[in-house]
């Protein structure tokens, strides 16, 4: 009797063909069996979540950089073979050949979305290529620059490609030019971005897991505690949900996403077009928007500036106001920060908002130096 062991490598090997099998699976839409047989599979072993997370880790650096969009895959591992720079960490097959050892797996993942697997993400984890192989561009990454802004400050930054982006109090960008794209992270805050119209580098912003994508254009995107608010001035923008976080969600509930101002809900499963005089309230961790008109600004004496709430959570408000004003206010109540309320404030009035708190709702107001404590009234003084 023959008895054969697998060892620890062919073992990762084998755990990371099938990752990439099943990522691609859960991705398209799997049935009621394949989430199963996938909750089965994820189970059976630490090392095949260690897996499945490395292989999204490596698609989601890959997709931003956009590195391998360019590049013939069948070209760069055939030169890949040939060169003594380059480390192979598993056999790869030929095109159109199976190994042994996917023969062995075969059952362990659908046949029919096995083709799937030549993906681009996929291919580039399959070899370690030298700097001389494939050229800086795919291991150095472009230059970045970082703008901040501090509370109360508004700031107005030019870009090299001629766009401008004008910095709300309390807000963060980092930009990244390549030869490609303009890529911009609003780590934080409010921006607001007037595009320099260039066909051949789209210019993007990344909000948490959603994308702004903009040629010629002016609009908006602001980061809160409920998600990401987008709104367009001019032109037109593509609305974007990354791909990321499907896993973490498989056990979630599906839930219905309620639009605070009462817009119809519409998903992101495809990018969404927004023109000029409309906005999107993207809620925080969900694959849909709510897409209202964009509201008139409020006039105000030079220099002033308004927020204007409808319907909005505390959370929001509160994050609002806190942008502009040294004295922060601090709520500690989770149901609290989910309350909401309309109204039109100066934004260094906090003292009119605090009022109003006092005034038409069930929360008490404690200042205190430097800030301010809002708590449920039943909480008692403390």
């Amino acid at each position: 009797m023959n008895i054969y062991r697998t060892s620890p490598k062919q073992s990762r090997e084998r755990a990371a063909r099938e990752a990439a099998e099943w990522l691609q699976v859960m991705r398209d839409g799997p049935s009621a069996a394949e989430r199963a047989a996938f909750a089965t599979w994820v189970a059976a072993s630490q090392l095949h979540l260690n897996e499945l997370l490395m292989a999204q880790v490596v698609e989601r650096e890959l997709a931003v950089s956009g590195a391998l969009q360019a590049l013939d895959l069948d070209e760069v591992l055939a030169r890949a073979a040939s060169s003594d720079n380059v480390v192979a960490l598993y056999d790869v097959p030929a095109p159109g050949a199976a190994s042994a050892e996917e023969a062995r797996a075969g059952a362990r993942a659908p046949a029919a979305r096995r083709p799937r697997r030549r993906l681009r993400w996929l291919a580039a984890a399959a070899v370690v290529v030298c700097a001389g192989l494939l050229g800086r561009q795919l291991l150095l990454a472009p230059p970045t620059q970082e703008y901040a802004s501090a509370i109360g400050e508004e700031r107005r930054i030019a870009l090299d490609d001629g766009s401008v982006v004008l910095l709300a109090p309390a807000s963060q960008v980092v930009v990244e030019f390549s030869a490609g794209a303009r890529d911009i992270q609003l780590r934080r805050g409010e921006a607001t971005f007037d595009v320099a119209h260039d066909t051949a580098r789209p210019f993007r912003v990344h909000a948490g897991s959603n994308t702004v994508q903009a040629v010629g254009t002016r609009f908006t995107v602001n980061r809160l505690p409920s998600g990401t608010l987008v709104a367009v001035s001019e032109g037109r923008v593509k609305v974007m949900a990354a791909r990321e976080g499907w896993l973490e969600r498989l056990w979630e509930p599906e839930g219905e996403v309620v639009g605070a101002a009462g817009g119809p809900v519409e998903s992101l499963g495809k990018p969404a077009a927004l023109s000029a005089g409309e906005q999107a309230r993207i809620p925080q961790g969900r694959q849909s928007l709510v897409r209202m008109p964009l509201e008139k600004p409020v006039e105000t004496p030079q220099g002033a500036r308004r927020l204007s709430f409808r319907n909005d959570t505390l959370a929001d408000i509160v994050a609002e106001f806190n942008r502009y004003n040294q004295r922060q206010i601090v709520v500690g109540d989770e149901r609290a920060l989910q309350q909401r309320y309309s109204g039109v404030f100066n934004a260094d009035d906090t003292e009119s908002f605090l009022q109003f708190l006092e005034c038409c709702s069930a929360l008490r107001v404690v200042r205190e130096d430097g800030r301010v404590r809002v708590a449920p009234a039943s909480y008692g003084r403390q």
